[in-house]
């Protein structure tokens, strides 16, 4: 069994202080130190487990590998340890991985906090932490990993609240903070990710309104805040400005007032689900529809070109 094990404090790296390029100063023999210390980070995020490649880490052969790709020099740019039964805390010396690109460690026994020093990975695009039992609040920190595009910590114990600065993620695609135990309200700076596409805020213990900053959300997709009890207001003006939107689910909060009609009229609107809320009116996209005289309502089809009258 896998254990995930706390590094030594000084090995993960600091940006540079004049925000220019860590690898400026690259002297020769610098590439075999970053060989090394990839090797070295492998090699302790392992530290207790019986798999035997784990000593190919040892002797520098780390791209070798299970589950580790490298790029350029032997840098590790892909760590993909899902479904591994790895226990122990996130160590935050995988900071050190300077050229990680993805970093999957889903569904394991994963424990403690989410280290700050992750935000240290700015060319990471994926990270998956979801399904373990992560505690502690999400750290504003993360907001510095600006090649971000999908982040996945939800089925955690997570608290707190969210970060306004994840509002600062400039490719931000998926964020998906599902099935935690979040709480405060949903942060209006959310609104600026220009490039969200999908927001999974649903099974958590938020409050008080939808940001009318929401609307901004031009790419937006899919937006799940169901789950969410203390959730409440009318949804936002100007919600029928999402015209990507495809799916919305209110479910289980006390969103009140009622879905206009705007909303069911958007091309790409496939799913709307508002049951078991304070939502008044139609609490489904058919209901909508038909309501809003968008779709017909309880009329028989025409039969058939040439059929046979019914009846006497």
């Amino acid at each position: 069994m896998a254990v995930l094990k706390a590094m030594r404090p000084h090995s993960w790296p600091s940006p540079p202080e004049d925000g220019g390029d860590e690898d400026d100063d690259v002297q020769p023999g610098d590439d075999d130190e970053v060989f090394v210390t990839d090797s070295s980070v492998l090699v302790t995020v392992t530290e207790g487990s019986a798999d035997p490649e784990r000593e190919r880490a040892m002797m520098g052969m780390h791209c070798e590998w299970s589950g580790v790709t490298c790029g350029k020099d032997n840098k590790v740019v892909k760590l993909e340890l899902n479904v591994k039964d790895i226990e122990g805390t996130i160590p935050r010396d995988i900071a050190s991985l300077r050229e990680l690109e993805r970093l999957y460690l889903f569904a394991n026994q994963l424990t403690g906090t989410i280290p700050p020093e992750l935000g240290l990975l700015t060319k990471l695009t994926h990270m998956s932490l979801g399904d373990n039992k992560l505690e502690g609040t999400l750290p504003p920190e993360l907001s510095g990993m600006r090649s971000l595009e999908f982040l996945y910590i939800f089925s955690n114990k997570v608290s707190g609240t969210v970060p306004p600065e994840f509002g600062s993620l400039p490719n931000l695609k998926h964020l998906g903070l599902w099935s935690n135990e979040l709480t405060g309200t949903i942060p209006p700076e959310l609104g600026s990710i220009a490039t969200l596409e999908y927001l999974w805020l649903n099974t958590n213990r938020l409050s008080g309104t939808i940001p009318p900053s929401i609307t901004n959300l031009a790419k937006v997709k899919y937006m799940y805040v169901s789950g969410n009890q203390a959730l409440t207001g009318p949804l936002p003006l100007g919600i029928e400005k999402l015209q990507r939107l495809e799916g919305l689910y209110l479910q289980f909060t006390d969103v009140t007032g009622s879905i206009p009609c705007e909303v069911a009229a958007i091309p790409t609107m496939k799913k709307l689900e508002a049951h078991n809320s304070t939502i008044e009116g139609c609490t489904d996209l058919k209901c909508l529809r038909q309501q809003c005289g968008l779709e017909p309502a309880g009329i028989e089809p025409a039969p058939p070109k040439g059929a046979a009258p019914q009846g006497g």
